[in-house]
């Protein structure tokens, strides 16, 4: 009586793993504290208001040497105080500085 319940267990499992979908082994949790991460939002901010395709900074590649030059722009040139209100400025500047800036 014991191995027949043993093998309705073991089929049951093994049928939830060949049946259930892929997508849920698959998926990605940020965890909450992202949300309010300084960091991460100055990156979400930077990639899709200036990086993106369409955007002011499209062809501008940020390397080591030069960005504190960019920080500096995000408060002198129009088209990215325009693009960018000041909360979002600085949430791109600490990415940017935090990034960049040597461990």
């Amino acid at each position: 009586m014991t191995t027949r319940s043993y093998r309705f267990l073991a089929t049951f499992i093994i049928s939830t793993f060949i049946f259930s979908s892929p997508v849920t082994f698959a998926s990605i949790n940020f965890p909450e504290e992202s949300a309010n991460d300084p960091y991460h939002v100055g990156k979400i901010i930077y990639h899709r208001k200036l990086a993106c395709a369409s955007c002011p900074m499209s062809k501008t590649i940020i390397d080591p040497s030069m960005y504190k030059s960019v920080i500096e722009r995000l408060n002198t040139d129009k088209d990215l105080m325009t693009a960018l209100n000041e909360k979002e400025r600085t949430a791109v500047a600490y990415y940017l500085e935090t990034l960049f800036t040597p461990r």
